[in-house]
């Protein structure tokens, strides 16, 4: 029976592994390959059952440290911290291992410092650790580029010191206490130099082109690229470094190499990641041909949309009828439009509707629950008028008869909508007639969270407008619904009356100009027709056009500002709301 076990685990069949386990739970080593096996697949109830079965039966370190694992995974810190704590105490041979499980969920928990003193001791008990270097090196990656790249470059040093201590002779009487693996490998000249190269390659296909990446993360751009440029012959074979190199360039608006970048990434892997990345590349720079090239790699994006995408079965029918068949297929036929992205891109590509609505015999428009009722009121006042969305009907459920279906975002593609066609289209919200206001209002929106951890940063500080906006005569109106601020007595919270998107667009209603982040308000009040400033990072999304000539091809008329210098850009935006 352990036979089989070992075989099929060691063979990554974990389904059948657990499958024959669970049949002998009364053996320690089933039971433990049980809980393994439940890990990998993911089934962390059923692991940390196991683990606690097994710490029950066996309380050695091994098995705390899975059942450490099984609370890490079940989210369950607390119970983790605890155990953690108490193995420590042993001191035994895991305990290495034990302060790596720590220094692991201190980062996950936040705990940056907590996790940075920890690698930071296992370092001084053996320097030569090149993972542990890497660990260490990564703790600030996605929360402190500053400190992550300082990290980096302290990696560096040292390695760069440890080959010339190599090269000198000097290192082996040094590292006796150390790690006698390490010191065996440096006995005669031929180990010596694969240890130089291991150190090299170490350093220039992980650590180096990590640091190019922070380097481009804190805008220092050219460091990053001739980084990235002496780094190309040792990573011909990294897909990743292609990627990241890729995004440097283009934001160097350096769009031809990028491109090249991408495809040599997608050459060694033909990963989704890497597709709608030169997806956003080819959509951003803004010509009929890359735009066409654009939005078929951009359908790689539901790899990643699982959860949103009701239904592959019915996504694939489309797809493969539109492939046989093209735009005739969809005609005089029911197409159900739903929305798996964000809700700025549902008011975004809300204008493409009219292409089904041309073509299609029956529209059955399905948005998030938060936009239903905003959508079905602006269909209903929009067909008392207008011909437009007269098959068009805006639904709360998900019906179960259609003839295919299609996610919102994937309209130009499957209806064919050519780059200089998309501004042309009606948006299905209606436009309010210019308010006649003796003060005029402004309406502000500065925070999503959504941006806190993305690729591209979008969020300002409040401070930022109100230093604009000051000594200036005009009614201030807050829209923002998240984030902590507080606001004087000047302005007015009419965020306080909005459950819904209805609300919004009802609110907006006697904005005379909104200025506001790239966000889901912007485009709606883009679509009202409201003068609109968006507010841009200097690495912005593909929406807004290139980085060096930033332009809407969905929302021609979006006054778009790029921030890069705070107090020459807050006189720009002061002159700005002037003129509107």
């Amino acid at each position: 029976m352990l036979n089989q076990v070992y075989y099929y685990y060691f063979n990554s069949n974990y389904e059948k592994c657990l499958e024959i386990s669970e049949k002998h739970l009364d053996n320690i080593d089933a039971l433990t390959y049980a809980m393994l096996s439940s890990l990998k697949l993911s089934i962390n109830d059923k692991a940390l059952y196991y683990a606690q079965q097994l710490f029950i039966k066996n309380a050695t370190s091994f098995n705390g440290l899975l059942l450490s694992k099984a609370y890490i995974f079940n989210s369950k810190f607390q119970e983790a911290f605890a155990l953690l704590k108490k193995l420590l105490t042993k001191n035994d041979s895991l305990y290495k291992e034990i302060n790596l499980e720590l220094a692991l969920l201190f980062q996950i928990t936040g705990k940056l410092e907590e996790a940075e003193k920890i690698f930071q001791n296992l370092l001084k008990k053996d320097p030569y650790d090149l993972n542990l270097w890497k660990s260490y090196a990564e703790i600030y990656f996605k929360k402190d580029y500053n400190k992550a790249l300082k990290a980096h470059e302290e990696l560096c040093a040292f390695w760069s010191q440890t080959n010339e201590k190599i090269k000198q002779g000097l290192l082996v009487e040094k590292i006796q206490s150390n790690t006698s693996n390490f010191q065996d490998r440096l006995q005669n000249k031929t180990k010596e130099n694969i240890t130089i190269i291991k150190i090299e390659e170490f350093l220039n296909t992980r650590i180096l082109p990590q640091k190019a990446y922070l380097l481009f993360k804190l805008f220092k751009i050219e460091q990053s690229l001739t980084l990235f440029y002496s780094l190309q012959e040792f990573n011909q074979h990294n897909a990743q470094f292609w990627q990241n190199y890729a995004k440097v360039l283009e934001f160097n608006s350096n769009y031809q190499n990028a491109y090249h970048a991408y495809q040599k990434a997608l050459s060694l892997h033909s990963h989704a990641t890497y597709k709608f990345d030169l997806a956003y590349l080819l959509m951003r720079m803004g010509t009929e041909d890359n735009f066409e090239e654009g939005k078929k790699f951009y359908e790689s994006r539901l790899f990643y949309a699982h959860n949103e995408t009701f239904s592959a079965y019915h996504y694939n029918k489309t797809m493969q009828i539109f492939n046989k068949n093209g735009i005739d297929a969809f005609k005089n036929k029911e197409i159900l439009i739903f929305c798996e992205q964000g809700f700025g891109d549902t008011i975004m590509y809300s204008r493409c509707l009219e292409k089904v609505c041309q073509i299609a015999q029956k529209v059955l428009f399905a948005p998030q629950s938060a936009m239903y009722e905003m959508f079905k009121n602006q269909i209903k006042f929009l067909n008392q008028s207008e011909k437009n969305f007269r098959n068009l009907k805006v639904l709360k459920t998900l019906p179960k008869k259609f003839d295919y279906a299609m996610p919102i975002c994937s309209l130009p593609f499957f209806m064919d909508i050519k780059l200089t066609e998309i501004s042309q289209l009606k948006t299905p919200i209606k436009a309010y007639k210019k308010p006649q206001n003796k003060i005029k209002k402004i309406g502000i929106f500065w925070f999503t969270p959504n941006a806190i951890d993305s690729e591209t940063t979008r969020n300002f500080e409040l401070n930022f407008l109100l230093d604009a906006l000051k000594d200036m005569p005009y009614k201030i109106i807050s829209f923002q619904m998240q984030g902590d601020y507080t606001l004087s007595d000047k302005i007015e919270n009419r965020a306080k009356k909005i459950k819904n998107w209805n609300d919004t667009l009802n609110n907006l209603n006697d904005i005379d100009c909104m200025i506001t982040i790239d966000s889901a308000i912007a485009h709606l009040s883009l679509a009202l027709e409201i003068p609109t400033i968006v507010l841009l990072k200097p690495r912005f999304d593909w929406r807004w056009g290139k980085f060096e000539q930033p332009k809407s091809f969905f929302w021609p008329k979006a006054k778009i500002l790029v921030i890069k210098d705070e107090k020459d850009s807050a006189t720009k935006l002061n002159k700005l709301i002037k003129t509107i």
